[in-house]
């Protein structure tokens, strides 16, 4: 049983995809005797609302309150009317297994299960996140539940929960268990040790009905692209992961110390295994980070021949040089990138192990190679001062062009992460248990702590920032992108879905920008696919730059080409008029410059030296070196000629 969280934003399964976590668990059990059936209740309410007040039904207050016996109508109406949906599937079963993947989802499992034994009178597991949370609950209230409530989440713990939970007699009517299935180690600074991926199955999607998760990408938001008239289909994102746990510690996180994967080739197998089987390309990854394994993955996939569409997460630091443009190769279309803060300081700080320069590098080029970006950040860290996080937000500004979608999220405080085990070194001190509402319920630990800085702000003063920090970034971000239309914001299945139609992010955004439109189709004549999109900033949209040397440009080139002109387009915009010729140097690190002048170039038409007469935009970088690698190329602005396409 999958249940709603009636605290998260509708976009949370707009894009819903099937969860991950219990075809870990079916295929986990499988070696017990049990087979499984997924009731995605989230999916189901919201394709089909109850259309009654279900808000108490996420107040820990009322519901602790009901389930001691001061029972809420509203509560009561909720619920009739779930089990008319869950009578037939819970009815035939033997146990019931509900998983937990936010803790403002407690106080909804809390009643769902108390109504479940009473109704059905199963034997019940509740597995996941904050399962503390939930068994306090019932434990405060004595309501008669869940049977086992579990912290297990590797497999060998997970059989010996269920193996735990078949030792019960059935119709049990008690407080919830703990079976004795934690054996926990601990590494540096009392962080977790990753557990060993050996035991790790393939995830067993058969639990699902799947068609319901078959989504066309563009269709699920009709309001916003009114001229969409169903081109793309339905498409499939399957989640996978294959690492466990992470090296690195970063001040922030509740993970950290080591990390597990499965073996390479295993991973390529399974993935084949699970295309063939549920006929899709598409794999959204839940690793902590690849940065360590890209490489050697993207290399057994070439070698494989798959032609799969997939996103991680990915550190800025460690990266080899050339390891972007192998992930692409290999089907990397989409990226999510820690980067969370502009300041040096505060990174350091932060012990994330980058320079902001490198961030900016790093974004650029997975934008060049056409990697869908998703950019984390992370305000309001203690002891962020409000000009550093003004870097934040220029820095978002200014790379708002290579940045798909941004997520910023405010800084919130657990005793397991590195800061909250030794707050007085990071000088904060702990305050006590935070107060969360609305959609920081869903989006925030339920074990955020309230904390003041010691040579800063109290958390009187920080807390009103938190929010703020987060739209002013967010503002930002949609300020840099004024000239595609307010374009973007796709979550990472959406960005999947996308690619699978689209090569290159300028076709994305041009085939979107018509549709949101309802304008007639456009198609250039003798179009240059550096160049296609309609979306590009104001200087495109009567010219069309055209590449006039290197003779041999490739489509690699060419992007990074389009990517330094959208970037530059405004203060080229100023400069040239249609006919005028130019050049632009790029360096492999994402800098570049355009410019009028002289360019020599070798018999193989390569750029062998370049004198900049006039700098067209921004100054020239500094430490301009000719010795060191770089592209010169040379273009004309053509005049655009659309032609009406029915």
């Amino acid at each position: 049983m999958l249940p709603p969280d009636f605290s998260a934003p509708e976009a949370h399964l707009v894009f819903r995809f099937p969860p991950l976590g219990p075809a870990v668990v079916a295929a986990s059990i499988r070696s017990l005797g049990l087979v499984g059936r997924a009731v995605d209740l989230a999916l189901d309410l919201f394709k089909a609302p109850l259309d009654l007040e279900v808000a108490p039904l996420a107040s820990p207050a009322l519901v602790e309150r009901h389930l001691a016996g001061e029972h809420d109508a509203r509560i009561d109406a909720v619920m009739d009317r779930i089990f008319e949906r869950l009578d037939e599937p819970g009815r035939g079963a033997d146990l019931v297994a509900v998983s937990i993947d936010r803790g403002s989802q407690v106080p909804f499992v809390a009643v769902l299960t108390c109504e479940m034994k009473r109704r059905w009178g199963k034997r019940i597991i509740v597995g996941g996140v904050a399962v503390e949370h939930l068994r306090a609950l019932l434990e405060k209230s004595g309501a008669i539940g869940a049977d086992i409530v579990t912290k297990a989440s590797t497999p060998a713990q997970i059989r010996r929960a269920f193996a735990a939970l078949l030792d019960l007699p059935e119709h049990r009517r008690g407080g919830p268990l703990e079976p004795d299935t934690e054996i926990v180690e601990l590494v540096r600074g009392g962080m977790r040790k990753a557990p060993s991926a050996a035991d790790w199955p393939t995830p067993d999607f058969s639990i699902y009905d799947l068609d319901p998760y078959r989504r066309d990408v563009v269709g699920v938001e009709g309001a916003a692209y009114p001229a969409y008239r169903g081109e793309l289909g339905a498409s499939l994102v399957l989640p996978y992961f294959f690492s466990f746990e992470c090296q690195f510690s970063c001040a922030f996180c509740q993970t950290g110390g080591t990390q597990e994967h499965k073996p390479i080739d295993l991973v390529v197998r399974e993935l084949a295994e699970l295309s063939e089987r549920w006929q899709t390309r598409e794999f959204l990854f839940f690793d902590t980070q690849v940065n360590l394994l890209a490489a050697d993955l993207s290399r057994a996939l070439l070698a494989a021949r798959l032609d799969l569409r997939w996103s991680d997460s990915y550190r800025v630091r460690p990266s080899e040089p050339g390891d972007l443009e192998l992930m692409a190769r290999a089907g990397c279309a989409g990226l999510t990138i820690g980067v969370e803060s502009a300041s040096a300081r505060v990174l350091k700080a932060m012990v994330k192990g980058h320079r902001p320069e490198q961030a900016t590098q790093m974004i650029v080029e997975a934008h060049r190679h056409e990697i869908m970006v998703r950019v984390n950040l992370l305000s309001c860290f203690p002891g962020e001062t409000r000009e550093e996080l003004a870097e934040t937000r220029d820095w978002v500004r200014q790379n708002a062009f290579a940045i798909d979608d941004l997520a910023p999220s405010s800084f919130y405080l657990t005793a397991d992460s590195p800061i909250g085990r030794k707050p007085e070194r990071y000088g904060i001190r702990v305050r006590g248990p935070r107060s969360l509402e609305g959609e920081t319920r869903f989006r925030k630990s339920p074990d955020s702590l309230m904390y003041d800085e010691m040579d800063g702000l109290t958390w009187e003063e920080r807390a009103p920032m938190l929010e703020a920090s987060e739209g002013m970034l967010r503002s930002a971000w949609l300020e840099g992108r004024a000239s595609l239309d307010g374009l973007g914001g796709f979550s990472p299945s959406a960005m999947l879905g996308l690619r699978r139609h689209f090569a290159t992010k300028a076709e994305i955004y041009a085939f979107l920008g018509r549709c949101r439109g309802g304008a007639p189709r456009l198609e250039e004549e003798a179009r240059a696919p550096e160049t296609s999109a309609e979306v590009l900033p104001s200087i495109l949209r009567s010219s069309l730059p055209k590449l006039l040397a290197p003779r041999w440009a490739d489509a690699a080139l060419a992007r990074a080409f389009a990517a330094a002109f959208r970037a530059a387009a405004p203060s080229l915009a100023a400069r040239l008029r249609e006919g005028d010729t130019a050049h632009v140097v790029l360096w492999p690190d994402g800098r570049f410059l355009f410019f009028r002048g002289a360019v020599r170039r070798g018999s193989d038409d390569r750029a062998r030296s370049f004198h900049v007469e006039e700098p067209l935009g921004a100054p020239p970088p500094e430490e301009i070196a000719q010795g060191s690698s770089f592209e010169v190329l040379t273009f004309r602005l053509d005049p655009r000629r659309p032609r009406m396409v029915p």
